[in-house]
C-alpha cells in the first residue's frame, strides 16, 4: 500500500525559491571572498541537497574546504563575517557550517578537526567575542556531515567532491550517528525538539536495518518508518512528519515544536521502543 506524503512543498537546489538561492550564493561568494586563493571548495550537504528541504523548518547545511589551517584572526573575522551575513536569511531556518581543512576531507579520520563552526548556536557567543578560536577542537558530527557530502551532496564551487573528499569508514560514520541519537533518547530531550527527534530517531533505525551504507533524508526515513516499525508508533511519526513538512509558517521560538501540542506519553513509549533497538539500555 502506497504511503500517502503529508503536505508541504519539498525543495531542492536546483528548483528552491530563489531568495534561498540568492542567499546560499552570496554565502559562497563571501567565503571565496574571505580565504581567497586557499579556498578549495564550499559543498552543500543536507534537505536542501537531497530535496527535502522545508522552508519553515529547514537549516541550510554547508561545508567548506580550505587548503590551509586558518589563522586565529582569520577564524575570528571569517566567524563575525559570517554572522553578520547569517542575519541577512530568508527564513527561519539557520546557517549551519564547518571548515575543515583539505588534509581533513581528503584523509578523515575521527574525530575529525575543524577550522571553524557558525551556526544559530554559535551566533551570541561570535558577536559578543566569547569564542576561543585559538582551540582546535573535533566535531564527531564532521563524520556524519562528510558521508552525506560524499553520497549526496553537491559541489557550489571549486574542486569536485570525488576530488576534495576521502571516505569516512562506516563505523565511524555509525559512531557519530549514535552519538546523536544516545542524545535524543536521553531523557527527556525528545520532547524539546519532537519531530526533529522522532524523525531523526526513524534516520538511525533505518540505517541500522537496512544496512545498506547509504544516507537518507528524514523525509525519505518517515516513508521507511511507517512500513517497517510497529504500528503502534505510526500516529506520531505521521504527526512528527506532517509538522515538518508543513508550510505553515511559526516563530522561532515555536521552531522545534512546529508550534504543536506533542502527546507526552507516545513520545516516551517510542523513546523506550527506539532505546531498546539500539541497545542503549
Amino acid at each position: 500500500m502506497p504511503i500517502e506524503e503529508p503536505p508541504g512543498r519539498a525543495q531542492d537546489w536546483p528548483t528552491c525559491d530563489e531568495d534561498i538561492a540568492g542567499f546560499v550564493r552570496s554565502t559562497v561568494a563571501l567565503l571565496a571572498a574571505e580565504l581567497g586563493d586557499d579556498l578549495v571548495g564550499v559543498y552543500l550537504h543536507g534537505s536542501l541537497a537531497m530535496g527535502s528541504y522545508f522552508r519553515p523548518k529547514s537549516d541550510l547545511d554547508l561545508l567548506v574546504v580550505n587548503g590551509q589551517p586558518l589563522p586565529v584572526e582569520s577564524r575570528r573575522d571569517l566567524a563575525g563575517a559570517l554572522v553578520r551575513h547569517m542575519r541577512t536569511r530568508p527564513t527561519v531556518g539557520n546557517l549551519e557550517l564547518s571548515v575543515i581543512t583539505a588534509d581533513t576531507a581528503r584523509t578523515p579520520e575521527a574525530p575529525l578537526p575543524y577550522e571553524l563552526h557558525v551556526s544559530g548556536v554559535w551566533e551570541e557567543a561570535i558577536l559578543a567575542d566569547q569564542v576561543d578560536f585559538a582551540a582546535n577542537g573535533t566535531d564527531p558530527d564532521l563524520a556524519a556531515h562528510l558521508t552525506h557530502v560524499r553520497q549526496r551532496g553537491i559541489g557550489l564551487l571549486g574542486a569536485p567532491i570525488e576530488d576534495a573528499f576521502g571516505e569516512v569508514a562506516w563505523d565511524a560514520f555509525l559512531a557519530a550517528v549514535d552519538e546523536d541519537a544516545a542524545w535524543v533518547l536521553a531523557d527527556s530531550n525528545l520532547l524539546e525538539s519532537p519531530f526533529y527527534g522522532v524523525l531523526n530517531i526513524c534516520r538511525v533505525l533505518q540505517l541500522r536495518q537496512q544496512k545498506h551504507h547509504q544516507v537518507h533524508s528524514k523525509d525519505e526515513a518517515a516513508r521507511w518508518a511507517l512500513c517497517s516499525l510497529p504500528t503502534a508508533h505510526h500516529d506520531l511519526v505521521r504527526l512528527a512528519w506532517a509538522a515538518y513538512r508543513s508550510n505553515g509558517e511559526v516563530e522561532p521560538s515555536s521552531r522545534r515544536t512546529a508550534g504543536l501540542d506533542w502527546p507526552e506519553d507516545e513520545l516516551m513509549s517510542f523513546r523506550d521502543f527506539a532505546r531498546t533497538q539500539l541497545n542503549l539500555g
